[in-house]
């Protein structure tokens, strides 16, 4: 249902798009590029990627969830508490 539901939300901004385009509009080349090229991209594994990925693995661990799920609960209740 979802994926219907974005396929027409899509169109319709489209449709919206182009309704709103002035007639006299030039159409963008976008196979054309005068700019620099992109910068090559590197498949090394840098430090920041590491960092990360291991951020992620403790993030996803039961005990490291369970606690950063407390201590959200924790600064809600000091936060809304004076209220």
């Amino acid at each position: 249902m979802l994926k219907v539901i974005m396929k027409a939300c899509i169109i319709l901004h489209n449709m919206i798009i182009e309704d709103e385009r002035e007639d006299d509009a030039q159409d963008y080349e976008y196979e054309r590029n005068d700019g620099p090229l992109p910068e090559l991209v590197s498949h090394e594994h840098t430090m920041e990627l590491m960092e990360f990925i291991r951020r992620q693995h403790a993030i996803q661990s039961r005990e490291t969830h369970s606690q950063l799920q407390s201590d959200l609960v924790e600064h809600l209740w000091e936060q809304h508490s004076q209220l």
